[in-house]
């Protein structure tokens, strides 16, 4: 008779029974089928522990080795990585405009952040997403041009042409004589080139603060909206005679309207202008 009580083997047969595995055995055994316990160098520190050669590295916790998981997932978000950058080169190559126009407005258009943000994230924008971008950029660009045009009609009253031929001898002559940064000063306009623009020269007002109204480019004043009625007709004044100009300037402040310092000698008081400034500007 079969002794049932033998929990270890079959009823129907002599072979003991298998023992069920238990969780632990079961992920042991996938643990092991995975690469075991076997260890690489960690792909963030190479091996060394450190981050950036000072901090641990938490990749692998300071010790230099990870499992062959961690080195798998590494590389596969290195391969995302790459994958998206190749992604994102081909669509800019494709779309340079577009991009250009994009980033340009991006600061101050929300729909242009967010689109920015979508291709970072994808790498690339959707057929959809392409033609709202086009159409947000022809919209900012008609904007652009209705304003500069509204500029341009309150501005063509202030404009015109001005005989810089003497202001420009002027400001050669100075540099001539070693000055850098000449600035010609009068009662209202401050005239001075411009650094970066060779033939373009800066005008401010006192009346407007201090603040830059325009620029004479190949004789002509381009007046900007800050620019009072007045200043064409003062800006030609001052070149047909920049001599008077300065003088006067120097005789209603006690400053030298060349190098902007107070006149203390008794004779440059009088004529409005130092010596020294006379002859470097050719005055």
């Amino acid at each position: 008779m079969t002794d049932f009580n033998d929990l270890d083997t079959d009823p129907m047969t002599s072979a003991p029974v298998a023992p069920v595995a238990t969780r632990e055995e079961i992920r042991a055994a996938a643990h092991f089928a995975n690469g075991g316990d076997a260890t690489f160098p960690c792909p963030k520190c190479l091996g060394s522990g450190l981050w950036r050669g000072i901090r641990r590295c938490l990749g692998c916790q300071g010790k230099g080795k990870v499992s062959k998981g961690f080195v798998a997932a590494a590389k596969g978000k290195m391969t995302r990585a790459a994958n998206l950058a190749a992604t994102k080169a081909a669509f800019e190559a494709s779309n340079p405009d577009l991009m250009k126009g994009l980033r340009e407005i991006a600061g101050w258009h929300r729909f242009a952040g967010e689109l920015l943000s979508k291709f970072e994230q994808y790498g690339e924008l959707t057929a959809g997403q392409v033609n709202a971008a086009l159409n947000s950029l022809a919209e900012v660009k008609r904007k652009r041009e209705e304003k500069a045009a509204a500029r341009a009609w309150e501005t063509a009253d202030k404009s015109g042409e001005v005989g810089v031929d003497r202001i420009n001898a002027l400001f050669a002559t100075a540099m001539e004589a070693g000055l850098k940064k000449p600035v010609f000063r009068s009662e209202r306009l401050t005239i001075k080139p411009a650094k970066l623009h060779p033939g373009t020269l800066y005008v401010t007002d006192k009346a407007a603060d201090g603040e830059y109204v325009g620029k004479i480019v190949n004789g002509q004043f381009q007046a900007r909206r800050e620019a009072a009625p007045d200043t064409l007709a003062l800006l030609c004044a001052i070149a047909s005679d920049p001599m008077k100009a300065a003088t006067d300037y120097g005789r209603s402040t006690g400053v030298c309207g060349c190098c902007g310092r107070e006149l203390t000698d008794p004779d440059s008081v009088k004529a409005g202008i130092g010596p020294i400034c006379a002859t470097k500007w050719g005055l």
